[in-house]
C-alpha cells in the first residue's frame, strides 16, 4: 500500500485557491481604499501566530492528528483551533496576573514559527496545471472575503462594541490587567474572545480589532472546508471553496459575524474546529472492526478537543451547553469515554479560572446565571427583571410546543424578533433542520460505518445545543455555530453530486449568495449608514461625527483631559472613544449614582461623594439619558424620597463646571471641595 498522502496533489489546489482569494482581497482593497492595505498585516500576523502556536503544540506532543492520513486543510484547521485556544489562554492568564506584556512576549515564537511553517509549505508546493475549479473557487472566496473586509474595517459604531466588546481590551491594554467593573456585567463573565481583540488594538487600533474579527471569520471558512473534505473523502473536492463561499454568502447573519465584534464568531471557530477533530479521528468502534479505510489512531486528539472546547466555554457563558453538545456528539461518533473524559478535564481546567474569578467578585461562579439559585452581587432582582424584559423572544423557556414548531418558520419570516443581526436566511435554517434528519436519511441511503456515526453525531449536536439555546434565549446569532455546521454539511453534500448536478447547485447557491450579500449591505446601511465609508468615499472621522452624537465630546475628552481622569457617565453608556477610566454602567446593571444620590442629603454633599469616589469629570448625554430611563428605568427613583432624589439629580449638572457641549452631550468638571 502506498504511504503517500491520500490527497498529496490537493495541497497545490489549496494553495492556489487561498492565494487567489488573498489576491482578490489585496487588489480590491487597493482599488477601493489603498489606505487600508496596511491593515491586511493584522489578520496575516494573527493567523500566523495562531497556526504557529498550534504547530508548536503539535510538535511538542508528537502529533495531534496523523497529518499524513488527512487532507492538508484538516491539519491546518486543527492547528489553528489549538493555537487560538492557547493564545486566548495565555492572554487571559497574563492579564489575570497583571502582566499582560508576557502574552506579547510569548506570542513572538509562535509568530516566527508560523511564518517558518508557511514558507516551508510554500517551498514544497509544486506548480500544477491550474484547474478551473481552483480559479473559480479563489475568485468566489476572495469576492466574499473582500466585501466582508471592506465593511469590517470601518470605524466601529455598533452599540455593544462601544459599551464592552472593545472597551474591555482597550482598558486591559491601558492597565495591564483584567477589567472588573461591578456596573458592567460582561466584565464579570467569561470574555476570552474580547481579550483576543487586544491583539488587533495593538497592531492597528480600532480597525485592527475589526481585522482580528475578520480573521476569526476567515478561520470559519477554513474549518468548514476541512469538514467538507472529511465528508467527501476520498472524492475530489476541488469545488468545495466555491460551494462554501456561496452558501455562507446566502446568510446575512454570517456576514455580520465577520464585520461586527460578535462573540459568536469565536465560538463558531472553536466548535467548527472541534467538529473537524471529532470527524477526522476514527471511532474506537471502527478501529475494533479493523476497517481498512480507517486512519491510524490519534493518541493526542483529546488534547486538541479539550483546548478548543475550553476556549468555547471561556468565550461566553452560553459556551457551557455548546461544550456539552460537542462532548455528547463525540461520544455518539464513537469516541472512547477515556479520551472524552480527558478532553472534558482539559476544557474544565481552561474555564475554571474564569469561574473562580467570578465567584471571588460576586459569590456566583457562573454570574449572573442561576441568580435565583446561586445569587450573586451586585446583580439584583431589578437587574434580572430588566434582562428578561430585554430578551427579544420572551423569557427563557417560554416558547411552548407550538412556538418550537413555528421557530424555524419564524426565523425566516420574522427575523426581527430574534435580536440584532438575526436574518439567518432560509438556506441556513433549512440546512440546520436537515441535520436533525441525518440519522433517518443515512439509514435510508444505506450508509454504514463512520459516515452513519457522523450523521448521528451531527443530529445529536444540534438537538442538545438547540435545547440549551431555546431554554436560555433564542437570539438567532447565539445559534450561529449550528447554522454554520448546517451550511458545511450542505456544501459537503454538494461536492459529492455528479458534475451536472454540481453545476446546477452552484448556480443556485451563487444566486442565493448574491441575494444574501445584497441583503447584508442594505441592512448594514440602514443601521450604520456605512456604504460611503466602506467604499472609501468618506473619511473615518467624518463618518463618526455624522453617526455618533457623542463623538465631538469624546474627541474633546481625549485631547484635553489628563490620562488619569475618571469620568462619571450619566445617560451615556458608550465609553470606548473617550479612552479614559469611566464609571459607565450598562443599562441593565444598577447605576452607582442612584445609590450615591439616595445616601446624600444635598447637592454639595453629593459632589463631595463624587470626589471621594475618585470622580474628576462627568459626561451627560441628554438623549441617551431619556432613552435608558424610559426603557430600563435607569436613574428613576421611587418611594417616599423620590421627589428629593429627583431634585438632587437635576441640580447636579448645575453645580458642576461645564467644559464642553455639543449635540446634547455635556462634559463637566467636578469641583474640588
Amino acid at each position: 500500500m502506498s504511504t503517500d498522502h491520500p490527497n498529496r496533489g490537493s495541497s497545490c489546489c489549496h494553495a492556489l485557491v487561498l492565494l487567489g482569494a488573498t489576491g482578490v482581497v489585496v487588489l480590491g482593497t487597493a482599488l477601493v481604499d489603498p489606505s487600508r492595505l496596511w491593515l491586511l498585516v493584522v489578520p496575516i500576523v494573527f493567523c500566523g501566530a495562531a497556526h504557529g502556536a498550534g504547530a508548536l503544540v503539535d510538535r511538542a506532543v508528537g502529533g495531534l492528528v496523523a497529518e499524513r492520513d488527512h487532507p492538508p486543510m484538516v491539519a491546518l484547521s486543527i492547528r489553528m483551533g489549538v493555537g487560538l485556544a492557547c493564545l486566548s489562554l495565555v492572554t487571559f492568564l497574563s492579564a489575570l496576573g497583571g502582566v499582560l506584556w508576557l502574552a506579547g512576549l510569548g506570542a513572538l515564537p509562535a509568530i516566527a514559527y508560523g511564518f517558518v511553517c508557511a514558507i516551508r509549505a510554500g517551498v514544497q508546493v509544486r506548480p500544477l496545471r491550474a484547474s478551473g475549479a481552483a480559479g473559480v473557487g479563489g475568485c468566489l472566496l476572495g469576492g466574499v472575503w473582500l466585501v466582508a473586509w471592506l465593511w469590517a474595517t470601518i470605524p466601529p459604531t455598533f452599540y455593544d462594541e462601544l459599551v464592552y466588546h472593545l472597551v474591555i481590551p482597550q482598558r486591559v491594554l491601558a492597565t495591564g490587567e483584567l477589567l472588573t467593573l461591578p456596573w458592567v456585567v460582561f466584565t464579570l463573565m467569561p470574555h476570552a474572545s474580547d481579550l483576543l481583540l487586544a491583539w488587533g488594538l495593538v497592531l492597528g487600533g480600532d480597525l485592527g480589532a475589526r481585522a482580528i474579527q475578520f480573521a476569526l471569520w476567515v478561520m470559519c471558512f477554513l474549518a468548514v472546508w476541512a469538514i467538507v473534505e472529511v465528508m467527501a473523502r476520498p472524492r475530489d473536492v476541488a469545488w468545495a471553496p466555491s460551494f462554501i463561499a456561496c452558501a455562507f454568502a446566502a446568510s446575512p447573519m454570517v456576514w455580520f459575524l465577520g464585520t461586527l465584534s460578535f462573540t459568536e464568531t469565536s465560538q463558531a471557530v472553536g466548535l467548527l474546529c472541534s467538529a473537524v477533530v471529532i470527524s477526522a479521528v476514527p471511532s474506537q468502534r471502527l478501529e475494533r472492526e479493523g476497517a481498512p479505510e480507517t486512519p491510524l489512531p490519534h493518541p493526542h486528539s483529546w488534547l486538541a478537543l479539550g483546548l478548543m472546547l475550553g476556549w468555547v466555554a471561556s468565550s461566553k457563558l452560553s459556551g457551557l451547553y455548546w461544550v456539552a453538545a460537542a462532548l455528547v456528539a463525540a461520544r455518539v461518533a464513537g469516541w472512547p469515554l477515556a479520551a472524552l473524559s480527558r478532553a472534558a478535564v482539559i476544557a474544565l481546567l481552561t474555564v475554571t479560572p474564569w469561574w473562580i474569578r467570578a465567584f471571588v467578585h460576586t459569590g456566583n461562579p457562573v454570574y449572573p446565571m442561576f441568580y435565583g439559585l446561586l445569587g450573586g452581587q451586585p446583580w439584583s432582582a431589578e437587574s434580572q427583571a430588566r434582562l428578561l424584559a430585554d430578551l427579544p423572544y420572551g423569557t427563557p423557556g417560554s416558547l411552548g410546543g407550538m412556538g418550537l414548531v413555528r421557530l424555524p418558520l419564524d426565523l425566516v419570516l420574522h427575523p426581527e424578533r430574534f435580536g440584532s443581526a438575526s436574518d439567518v436566511g432560509a438556506l441556513a435554517v433549512l440546512s440546520t433542520c436537515g441535520l436533525l434528519a441525518l440519522p433517518v436519511a443515512s439509514r435510508l441511503a444505506g450508509l454504514r460505518g463512520h459516515a452513519r456515526l457522523l450523521g448521528d453525531a451531527a443530529a445529536v449536536f444540534v438537538l442538545v445545543a438547540g435545547a440549551g439555546w431555546v431554554m436560555t434565549t433564542p437570539t438567532a446569532r447565539f445559534f450561529a455555530p449550528a447554522f454554520l455546521l448546517g451550511l458545511a454539511v450542505l456544501a459537503g453534500l454538494c461536492v459529492q453530486f455528479r458534475k451536472t448536478a454540481q453545476r446546477l447547485m452552484l448556480l443556485l447557491l451563487l444566486a442565493a449568495g448574491v441575494g444574501g450579500a445584497w441583503q447584508f449591505i442594505n441592512q448594514h446601511t440602514a443601521v450604520f449608514s456605512s456604504v460611503n465609508v466602506a467604499l472609501g468615499r468618506e473619511k473615518g472621522d467624518a463618518y463618526l461625527a455624522r453617526v455618533l452624537d457623542h463623538w465631538p465630546a469624546a474627541w474633546f475628552v481625549r485631547e484635553t483631559l489628563p490620562p488619569d481622569a475618571r469620568l462619571l457617565f450619566i445617560g451615556e453608556t458608550r465609553p470606548y472613544y473617550f479612552s479614559r477610566n469611566a464609571v459607565a454602567p450598562y443599562p441593565i446593571d444598577a447605576h452607582p449614582l442612584s445609590r450615591w444620590i439616595r445616601e446624600e442629603t444635598s447637592v454639595e454633599s453629593l459632589i463631595r461623594r463624587l470626589t471621594v469616589e475618585g470622580i474628576t469629570h462627568a459626561v451627560l448625554n441628554v438623549h441617551e439619558f431619556r432613552r435608558v430611563r424610559e426603557k430600563y428605568g435607569v436613574l428613576a427613583f421611587s418611594g417616599e424620597a423620590a421627589t428629593e432624589d429627583e431634585r438632587r439629580l437635576r441640580e447636579l449638572p448645575k453645580a458642576l463646571r461645564l467644559l464642553y457641549a455639543a449635540n446634547g452631550v455635556y462634559v463637566f468638571e467636578v469641583p474640588r471641595q
